[in-house]
């Protein structure tokens, strides 16, 4: 598949996390890939900035994006941040950690157990989520009965539910109703299972889905550590599809970013020839891959209603807030820190956690119908110096908010969280800014090869965005190999070998 300088088999425009994936995996396969970007950093939606970069991007009109403000344009040690645009977890067993392993992108950077995940409670605290058998027998807060309840839950949870009796009927109920109805839970257990277990973003969401999504976590647990969950260091998402480039490259793919496309001529049904803002020569290709382009055949991700890795949520547009503070976020110890006490230790410190707001979780100024999240990491995550936390938020506008603020809607959560530390506490920096669903391509009559990756929505759940983008990126990827009409030629990259794994122990 070799050919002239500028001429490419396949053109992949866009850097994001899908994108990435995808490009590595054509490269691998023997394909001579260009991946171009307008912007100047990797990662399009998903990257991880430093403060500079930041204001920058922030400075110009960003598809996607609006209604962005902050607090200052200078801190000290701006270079020291990467700060995540769309933060998520990494599920110790899923499609993204293992085509992190086959790929051998894993190599490329560094991650770190997720320590906690909490739930807030009106009453001002957060209190640590039972998430195992260890946990539920340890706490003192759970009554026998409930623990019986919960525990026969939890068996059925990481089992193969699909066909059992107990679900029966129920695969599209709303889960906090499934959950009170089929196995007696109680209101406060049903929360947390809800919202801090199966991260729910809404009371609606259909149970088949969230069982999916708790057996995954549930086995996930002790793969790396106690944590079902990893936090990629500098920024995470970002940083791996920087990973995933820096593999296409190894493989002969080739970057062009920080130049804008200004035209694809596409009249040779054979070729593409796309010509590049300030730069001197054509590209040419005879497959296109872009969102954007026109008359381009939408490569939808998967859907099937089974699978564990569908993409369900709705396309809801997200408020979102990363604050940096120099003082750290308190938790409430874990259930077996103040087993053989009836005083239990005061809250500690943690260089990683979340902190879960059930829908109506805050007396005033919160959501009642959707629930928000705060992901919080410090200097272990390599994301920003020491002695300096970030503070991620995100909340799902599930109702229509005409001009929503995302400051008006998001301060009662970041004062909630910063009320969790030692001592009165205000945000070195906080930013805020809408991030809206991206239109999917028009199916046009296709002229020439053209595919596009059809926008996942800018808001899952927590744990979901990167197995989400890895499995629309193997899609993506047998389509390319199908449209080139090579798929007896190409070496599988394919799926990765379930539960591989490369040493790491995600310390």
């Amino acid at each position: 598949m070799n050919g002239d300088e500028g001429v490419f088999d396949i053109v992949v425009v866009g850097t994001g996390l899908t994108e990435s994936i995808t490009a590595a995996a054509l490269a691998k396969a023997g394909f001579k890939v260009a991946h171009l970007d307008e912007n100047p950093h990797y990662g399009a939606s998903e990257a991880s900035l430093s403060f500079d970069e930041l204001v920058t991007w922030q400075s110009a009109p960003r598809p996607g994006f609006s209604h962005f403000s902050r607090s200052s344009d200078t801190i000290p040690q701006p270079r020291a941040y990467s700060l995540s645009l769309s933060p998520s977890l990494i599920p110790s067993t899923g499609p993204l950690i293992d085509a992190l392993v086959a790929s051998g992108v894993s190599r490329y950077g560094g991650f770190r157990l997720l320590e906690r995940v909490c739930l807030y409670h009106p009453s001002g605290i957060a209190k640590p989520v039972p998430g195992s058998k260890e946990d539920v027998f340890k706490s003192k807060e759970i009554s026998l009965v409930e623990k019986r309840r919960l525990m026969r839950f939890l068996q059925f949870a990481a089992g193969e539910f699909e066909d059992k009796k107990d679900l029966e009927g129920h695969k599209d109920t709303p889960f906090p109703e499934y959950l009170r109805s089929v196995f007696s839970l109680n209101e406060e257990i049903t929360t947390a299972i809800v919202y801090a277990l199966a991260y729910c973003l809404t009371p609606k969401d259909a149970t088949l889905p969230a069982l999916h999504r708790l057996r995954r976590y549930l086995r996930s647990s002790g793969r790396y550590g106690a944590s079902p969950f990893l936090i990629g260091h500098y920024g995470s998402s970002g940083e791996i599809a920087q990973g995933f480039c820096r593999t296409a490259a190894v493989s002969g793919g080739v970057y062009i970013l920080g130049r804008r496309i200004e035209t694809i001529d596409s009249s040779d049904q054979e070729k593409h020839i796309i010509r590049l803002e300030e730069f001197p020569e054509p590209i040419s290709c005879s497959l296109l891959i872009s969102r954007s382009a026109p008359g381009i055949s939408p490569v939808p991700p998967s859907s099937e209603p089974s699978s564990p890795f569908s993409v369900s949520s709705p396309s809801l547009t997200v408020a979102r807030c990363i604050a940096i503070v120099d003082a750290p976020i308190l938790f409430n110890p874990p259930v077996e820190q103040s087993e053989d006490t009836d005083s239990p230790p005061p809250p500690t410190p943690s260089d990683t956690g979340v902190i879960v707001f059930p829908p109506s979780s805050l007396p005033a100024g919160g959501s009642a119908t959707a629930s928000a999240n705060a992901l919080i990491v410090g200097e272990g995550t390599m994301s920003c110096p020491r002695g300096k936390w970030l503070i991620h938020l995100s909340l799902p506008l599930v109702e229509d908010i005409d001009d929503a603020d995302p400051r008006t809607l998001l301060e009662p959560y970041l004062n909630a969280t910063l009320g969790l530390a030692a001592a009165p506490l205000v945000p070195l920096f906080a930013t805020y800014y809408l991030q809206h669903p991206t239109p999917s391509s028009e199916t046009n009559k296709t002229e020439g090869m053209k595919l596009a990756p059809t926008p996942l929505p800018p808001i899952l759940p927590l744990p979901d965005a990167g197995d989400a983008a890895a499995v629309h990126a193997q899609d993506l990827f047998w389509a390319a190999v199908k449209a080139m009409g090579q798929e007896s030629e190409v070496a599988a990259f394919w799926p990765p070998s379930e539960g591989q794994d490369d040493g790491n122990d995600g310390d």
